[in-house]
């Protein structure tokens, strides 16, 4: 299974929300790139990292914090974030990131997630999707978009989406399901290796000390 950590970044600094709510933020001390560095010398080679603030303004805000990540040495890079438009992803592209997570768009415009598709690959346009309370959550989790999971992933599929970053959704063996959002222990990731996920994505338990790096890195399958 693919262990993918994960950045929150919000005013170029490592945060953590609370269940989706931007009041109940944590802010860690130590820089994005510093967080990018400690998973590259552990060894990971995928790195998550979500523009929280983006999300809320709905535009990419932190360019220079997620520039400064793929200048890492070793590392591929995912984005989500408040990504909108084909020009962010080509400057996404062209800073460095591997490959672009879609959420809000491709819940509201699903025919941009194929146009995008067919522009940049399905291996670059990743389709990402939060439940709250059986719903499709859109704007960083400040908007419900009254779609059922398993449908908003079975209509993307169609347009041509293979990989889908999830919380709580059915397996179908053509895609790639990564699960993401409240993974605290190394039992959990255990849970969901049982459930043939294609992987999960860690990043509170880390900074709060659930989990280690170092024990991430012993479990971690850094194919992608």
């Amino acid at each position: 299974m693919l262990i993918v950590p994960a950045i929150d970044i919000f005013n170029g600094k490592c945060v953590r929300l609370r269940q989706g709510d931007y009041k109940q933020k944590t802010v860690y001390a130590a820089t994005p790139e510093e967080v990018a560095r400690r998973f590259a010398d552990a060894g990971f080679q995928l790195l998550h990292i979500v523009d929280l603030q983006g999300a809320k303004e709905k535009k990419v805000v932190n360019w220079d914090s997620i520039a400064s990540i793929c200048r890492v040495p070793g590392l591929k890079v995912e984005v989500g974030g408040g990504i909108r438009t084909t020009e962010d992803i080509r400057r996404l592209i062209d800073i460095g990131v591997s490959r672009v997570v879609i959420g809000s768009i491709a819940a509201k415009s699903p025919e941009l997630i194929e146009y995008w598709i067919q522009q940049f690959g399905a291996e670059r346009i990743v389709a990402g999707m939060d439940v709250k309370n059986g719903s499709v959550a859109i704007s960083g989790w400040l908007e419900d978009s009254h779609l059922e999971p398993i449908n908003f992933v079975l209509d993307l599929v169609k347009l041509g989406a293979k990989i889908f970053i999830c919380t709580d959704i059915s397996r179908d063996p053509q895609i790639s399901i990564i699960a993401s959002g409240g993974i605290s222990t190394l039992t959990d990731i255990q849970a969901l290796k049982q459930s043939k996920l294609a992987g999960v994505i860690v990043g509170k338990a880390v900074y709060e000390g659930k989990i280690s790096i170092e024990e991430l890195a012993k479990i971690k399958d850094v194919e992608c």
